[in-house]
């Protein structure tokens, strides 16, 4: 819990200003997804990107396929440099124009190891990733950070680092209430002590069937019953598909970049003979996924760009 500290560092809420944290206070909402997408499609489009995997399991890593390999540290570097205030040292190129801070367990150990380095200084932990996030924000015209569940020091961290709040969530109500819940909560918390600045980007929702209009009438009642009415909302629904999942984090790939290899796919009469296997083969879903992945993202940057606009 925050509490009123003397000591809390000073943050240049300027240089953060393209920093949105991805959060929710439930986990298997798609929280890694669509940090590691939006991450990967706004590098495509030729912005300089840094990810930060602020998450003890790591599974940024996967989404980008790196997990497991020369550049994965399992997260040490990030949370010795967040831990001593120092910049932070991303892994560069792990796509054209993307950087990435590697998350792990590490990560899952840096709110302890903050809590016995600045004790009953909950403002200053609570602002570390912020200071050192911001020595290093000058580089990149777009901060992603991924945020775990059920875990606040380190969404509190996320969060006082982020000029936006981007909130993934099923259309199962439990979820919603729980997970809404649970983030909005933790929002509220940082904008009163160390981030008035904190604005709601919006809900994006996750869901099979998500062509339904009446299941998004019915989850933006249940999203209204949680953060009151008139909460964004983005228009753009990402539709669930478990073999577009299971095969980009298998393969190591971001849903644009698996449409792309399924192009690539053995004819149909290899597979009958035995000349290609069936594990070669991509699903044919990727393609609409990654359209709903493209749409989602320009809404979220359409909307950032107006509420700059509007000086909020």
């Amino acid at each position: 819990m925050l509490s009123d500290d003397e000591d809390i560092p000073v943050v240049d809420r300027a240089s953060l200003g393209r920093v949105i944290a991805v959060a929710n206070g439930k986990g298997g909402v798609g929280k890694t997804t669509l940090a590691a997408n939006v991450a990967g499609l706004a590098a495509a489009d030729g912005a300089r990107v840094l990810a930060v995997d602020l998450n003890g399991q790591g599974n940024l890593g996967l989404d980008l396929g790196i997990r497991g390999g020369q550049a994965d540290d399992d997260g040490r570097a990030l949370a010795e440099a967040i831990a001593d205030g120092r910049p932070l040292a991303p892994v560069r190129s792990v796509r054209p124009e993307l950087d990435m801070c590697v998350g792990g367990t590490s990560v899952g150990h840096l709110p302890a190891l903050l809590s016995n380095r600045y004790q009953f200084q909950a403002e200053r932990q609570a602002l570390m990733l912020a200071v050192s996030l911001q020595q290093v924000a000058g580089d990149y015209d777009l901060v992603v950070i991924d945020s775990p569940p059920e875990n606040p020091p380190l969404q509190q961290l996320a969060l006082a680092a982020a000029r936006w709040l981007v909130v993934p969530v099923r259309s199962d109500r439990a979820s919603i209430h729980d997970g809404l819940g649970g983030i909005a909560r933790q929002f509220a918390l940082v904008r009163k002590k160390v981030n008035p600045g904190l604005e709601l980007l919006g809900v994006a929702l996750f869901a099979s069937g998500s062509s339904s209009r009446a299941i998004r009438r019915e989850v933006r009642h249940d999203v209204e019953e949680v953060l009151g009415a008139g909460a964004p909302m983005f228009e753009a629904v990402v539709r669930h598909s478990e073999a577009v999942a299971r095969q980009s984090r298998s393969r190591g790939l971001l849903v644009h970049e698996l449409e792309q290899a399924a192009a690539a796919n053995p004819a149909f009469w290899k597979l009958r003979t035995g000349e290609a296997s069936r594990d070669q083969v991509v699903t044919a879903t990727s393609a609409s996924v990654a359209e709903d992945m493209a749409a989602l993202t320009r809404e979220m940057f359409g909307r950032m760009a107006e509420l700059e606009g509007d000086g909020q």
